[in-house]
């Protein structure tokens, strides 16, 4: 597509997201509200930022205040349709096919999750069927028709939205501007940053006059789906590494660094789409090992991780304790001592 055409393109799109938030916010368009706090974590960017980590994390947090949290999900590019409950937090009902590979993720780390293409709607049942007590929106930043108490946006350090261009120029689904009706900023993948980039990034965000807080994300051990290793499995040996993430590359970059600090050789990197189902996987076999992230790997069938010897590298991320005092102290202005009833 020409500069030229992308440049209009991306001007109409602009033009239509404002017009989108607008008529929201002037009640031309309604939005819904549910009778328990709702908490959004999202992006202005398509790709990975790390939405489902976050969710994870937020989620657990509330489960060990006591609380039951329920994840309400669009279910992006599953095989169904309408609501679906895909887990109540210690049994999953439905397939990765039907869920979606992220609610799917989720449900797997005893987390409920409901899937519609109305969070609204998804929300009702969860309250009939799971009774939560607070819901976590995966990817909400742009689902308007449900209020929420809290928005979350995330920032991929490495491309930060006031670097980035709308689509389909650049990634942004929505103007850089509407970064304003954040509560609250998370920064992630700060580790691919050098000390310098790091310093840049505070900097700017300190214009924004608005909270941040940087995840802290560790990558330190494997699983062949039974047990897991440390990196020493890898040393002196030649891997593969494949994704279909919202950005594949960054992962490559990683698992590059890691051969080097570790002393594993990448010899081969396949980027897939985002979303891949991996039906007709098919890898060269002169590597010793396959390494993949485990959103991946988990849509995998046991005979594919035989035959290529596939690993998926596990991941952990972790925000501050003032993050989550922060977030605590919003949802008590929005709701009061009833948000809180259980935590303690």
């Amino acid at each position: 597509m020409k500069l030229e055409i992308k440049e209009i393109l991306k001007t109409v799109y602009g033009k239509l997201a404002e017009l989108r938030r607008k008529f929201y916010k002037n009640g031309i368009l309604k939005s819904k509200s549910l009778p328990i706090p709702v908490i959004s974590v999202g992006n202005l960017s398509v790709g990975g930022s790390g939405k489902t980590p976050i969710t994870i994390e937020i989620a657990k947090y509330f489960q060990k205040k006591g609380l039951k949290p329920c994840v309400l999900s669009r279910g992006y590019k599953r095989e169904s349709k309408g609501v679906v409950v895909v887990s109540d937090g210690k049994n999953i009902f439905v397939d990765i096919k039907t869920a979606g590979d992220e609610p799917y993720l989720i449900a797997k780390s005893g987390i409920p999750v409901v899937v519609g293409e109305s969070r609204y709607k998804a929300g009702l049942q969860a309250l009939v069927e799971i009774k939560p007590d607070i819901f976590i929106l995966d990817d909400g930043f742009q689902h308007y028709q449900l209020e929420r108490d809290v928005d979350i946006l995330l920032i991929d350090a490495t491309r930060p939205f006031w670097k980035d261009e709308l689509l389909p120029v650049g990634r942004l689904r929505e103007p850089r501007s509407f970064n304003k009706y954040a509560d609250m900023f998370v920064i992630t993948k700060t580790f691919l940053l050098s000390k310098k980039e790091l310093q840049e990034l505070k900097k700017t965000l300190e214009y924004f006059a608005k909270p941040y807080f940087f995840a802290e994300e560790k990558f330190y051990r494997f699983t062949d789906g039974n047990l897991e290793f440390n990196f020493d499995i890898m040393v002196n040996v030649d891997i593969g590494v494949f994704a279909g993430l919202g950005n594949n590359q960054q992962f490559f970059r990683y698992m590059k660094e890691c051969g080097i600090k570790c002393g594993f050789r990448v010899k081969h990197t396949i980027s897939f789409p985002d979303h891949a189902t991996y039906e007709n996987l098919e890898l060269p076999k002169d590597v010793d090992f396959w390494v993949t992230t485990y959103k991946d790997f988990i849509k995998l069938t046991l005979k594919q991780i035989k035959e290529y010897n596939i690993f998926a590298l596990m991941y952990d991320i972790k925000l501050p304790e003032e993050f989550f005092n922060y977030l605590e102290e919003r949802l008590y202005v929005r709701r009061g001592k009833k948000a809180f009833k259980k935590v303690g």
